[in-house]
């Protein structure tokens, strides 16, 4: 299995669980406006047919981490809003990904708004999900050399999750979790040890996370988390499966306990000291070294230490 293909797995769950989330953190300007009560369809079938269209048959049938989702807008009564979300998970060539979707965007343009004849509205973007600059348009420009003036510029919307500033999503909306698991993704290094001290601190946030609205949200944190921090050291795996037994089967746990854990936190200082010394406890009860131990909760090594005496006596 490759990287890619978890990567287009973790982000499909998050598209499907996340939907009316994604779309207000993508389009601010038009999510006021939309019928939310009359639901959303989404257009899976359709958005196959236009993927055969553009790429070859292996290619589209290995492409599932793209969405486009029919909705209606409040006062225009058979007006229609095609969304379509592409999340591009790895670095494709200098100026190729701009041409993609404007491709997408006129293959969707001539099925909705000829083929069906409803003469649908169409807004697309772009979630970038890797390191680096290249590739990462935010257009796509059609000009002749002979010509001064462009023929042609299609924009679309854009997230680079290497770049992304917290303090544009609101603390309401739950992608704010899913975007800082994927930015701390990027930031430490490929090694197991980091991935490992990585997936435990970030199951210790959800444990204490009250935004999710439904047991499908709380299933798509958990396997994005799971997808995107893959270890591939059998021995640190098997620890932190230990450790998901230890903290009492946190991913079963339902909405409530996980705000009953969230509220009864005293202050944010107190409750990630509190969340260390959890941590700790549990890994000390694995077996594992103080050292390693204080490197995983952060804790120095002579609190690991008394944390060790307590547990004795």
């Amino acid at each position: 299995m490759t990287k890619k293909h978890d990567f287009d797995i973790a982000w499909k769950s998050i598209l499907e669980a996340f939907e009316i989330e994604m779309v207000e953190l993508l389009f601010p300007e038009i999510f006021e406006k939309i019928a939310w009560e009359l639901g959303t369809e989404s257009l899976d079938k359709e958005l196959q047919e236009i993927q055969r269209e553009i790429f070859d048959k292996d290619s589209s049938e290995t492409i599932i981490s793209d969405k486009i989702i029919k909705v209606r807008l409040k006062n225009q009564e058979s007006k229609i809003l095609f969304i379509h979300v592409e999340v591009q998970s790895y670095s494709s060539g200098h100026e190729v990904f701009g041409e993609r979707m404007f491709r997408y965007f006129y293959r969707i343009w001539d099925k909705f708004r000829y083929k069906y004849e409803d003469y649908s509205e169409i807004v697309a973007a772009a979630i970038y999900t890797y390191k680096g600059n290249r590739g990462k348009d935010k257009k796509y420009v059609y000009k002749l050399p002979e010509m001064k003036k462009e023929i042609l510029v299609y924009n679309f919307k854009t997230i680079d999750v290497e770049k992304i500033k917290f303090e544009n999503i609101s603390e309401d909306n739950p992608l704010k979790l899913v975007f800082k698991m994927a930015k701390r993704l990027l930031e430490i290094g490929v090694t197991d040890e980091e991935i490992y001290k990585t997936k435990i601190e970030l199951a210790e946030e959800l444990r204490g996370y009250d935004k999710v609205k439904n047991n499908e949200q709380i299933k798509a944190l958990v396997d994005f988390l799971e997808y995107l921090f893959l270890l591939q050291d059998p021995i640190l795996e098997s620890k932190y499966e230990l450790y998901k037994k230890a903290m009492g089967g946190v991913f079963d746990m339902s909405i409530d306990e996980i705000r009953k854990i969230h509220y009864t936190q005293k202050g944010r200082e107190e409750g990630e000291k509190k969340k260390a010394i959890k941590i700790a406890q549990n890994l000390l009860k694995m077996g594992l070294d103080i050292e390693q131990v204080a490197k995983a909760s952060e804790l120095s090594v002579e609190e690991v230490e008394e944390i060790k005496k307590k547990m004795i006596h």
